[in-house]
């Protein structure tokens, strides 16, 4: 049995300890945050129909997050169709534009990227299409909401990943996405901390990790860090080591920018998904756990941009009047609550996405080992980049490659 430290305790370093844990090793996890789960992040809002689950972080649990599915049903937990498409948004400020009218120029775009050169962007592919400047620009809109980078930043594929164009039914974790995070996390028992800052991860000269956390020091075989790239990136609140290949990677992969705001609403909705062209946003009902639509309103903005424009970060009102003014359909109460992923010091931004071609070899370099330091998360996923499906992929492949090592 071997004693691995792994910090961070979002889906990405849970997955990999609750692995390591059944090899037999013996694991501590370390979260800065007084709650596991990371971006992942569940909550409650209070409603004229009583109390309702929120998802302030990542929401959507898609048809092929394989591991996910597995994990819920292996913590038995319910999974919940919410009665609407991720992927289709009616845009409720185009009046010539529909969601059909999207979904054909997206099918479309999707197809060109397909045979796209490997660096191409998802803008260079918009203006491939023969569409009209306001169709490309709902198109767009759609695309940037979804990768949280303006279309300039995100490669072609996202057209046919998160960007998808398909009618497929999306769902999510009753009870919250954070239950998963919290199931994983009682197998752990005393192993995990939270409230534990780690400020740095060094390897010893004689093999081995030293973890410095609320000032204490304390030695491991080996060490997981499984915390958000714009964390580690930033370099000022943990420092970790690094190497000319990893850094020269790292700067292909973008940092999404993103916000959520959640509107309890007077009377019960039903499920729907209307974006803001203009605002970058859009806003969906969906049903819960009971099978009964949520009484809540649920809005996210993406890109760094559409954020500083809307002013959320200093005062979430001014979307909240946007949000009225789009869905004059609902009964938006008072009670709203906003979450800005970008000033959050332990994310830094919401999830990532790949702005270059990445070769196998520069895939695996975001994972690659420096002495017994390993690393995982969303963003090192070549197949799921930036998704809750990623993060479980990437921490369980650091649990197999320590185990196989030690």
């Amino acid at each position: 049995m071997q004693h691995i430290a792994v910090i961070g305790a979002g889906f990405a370093g849970l997955a990999a300890a609750s692995r390591l844990q059944k090899f037999g090793h013996h694991v501590t996890v370390f979260e800065a945050r007084d709650r596991v789960g990371g971006r992942v992040w569940s909550s409650e809002l209070a409603t004229p129909h009583g109390q309702s689950v929120i998802e302030r972080g990542a929401e959507f649990v898609l048809p092929d997050y394989h591991r996910t599915h597995e994990l819920i049903e292996e913590l038995g937990l319910e999974l919940v169709d919410t009665g609407m498409s991720y992927y289709i948004r009616e845009p409720g400020d185009t009046p010539n534009i529909t969601a059909a009218d999207i979904t054909s120029a997206g099918t479309k775009a999707g197809d060109i990227a397909a045979y796209a050169a490997e660096n191409s962007t998802a803008e260079a592919v918009l203006r491939m299409l023969d569409v009209s400047s306001e169709l490309i620009d709902a198109l767009r809109c759609r695309i940037e909401i979804s990768a949280a980078v303006t279309s300039n930043k995100v490669l072609a594929g996202a057209l046919n990943k998160v960007a998808s164009f398909k009618p497929l039914h999306s769902y999510r974790i009753g009870g919250g996405n954070q239950s998963l995070a919290n199931g994983l996390a009682e197998r752990l028992n005393d192993t995990l901390k939270l409230n534990t800052h780690v400020t740095a991860v060094q390897p010893l000269n004689d093999g081995g990790v030293q973890i410095t956390a609320n000032d204490h020091e304390k030695r491991f075989d080996a060490a997981i860090v499984a915390v958000p790239i714009g964390v580690l990136r930033a370099g000022q609140s943990i420092d970790i080591p690094t190497t000319p290949e990893r850094e020269r990677v790292s700067t292909k992969v973008v940092q999404g920018h993103a916000a959520k705001l959640h509107v309890a609403l007077e009377a019960t909705p039903e499920p729907s998904a209307v974006m803001s062209v203009s605002g970058r946003y859009w806003t969906w009902t969906a049903n819960d756990v009971s099978g009964n639509v949520t009484p809540v309103l649920n809005s996210f903005i993406g890109t760094a941009e559409a954020i500083e424009r809307a002013g959320i970060a200093a005062d979430p009102n001014g979307w909240l009047q946007n949000v009225r003014d789009l869905r004059p359909d609902l009964h938006l109460g008072n009670k709203a609550l906003a979450t800005v992923w970008s000033i959050d010091p332990l994310a830094l931004g919401a999830y990532s996405a790949h702005s270059g071609k990445f070769s196998a070899a520069e895939t695996a370099a975001l994972e690659q080992p420096i002495g017994d330091i390993y690393f995982a998360g969303e963003y090192a996923d070549p197949e799921y980049t930036g998704l809750m499906e990623g993060a479980l992929r990437s921490g369980e492949r650091a649990a197999n490659r320590i185990h196989g090592t030690l």
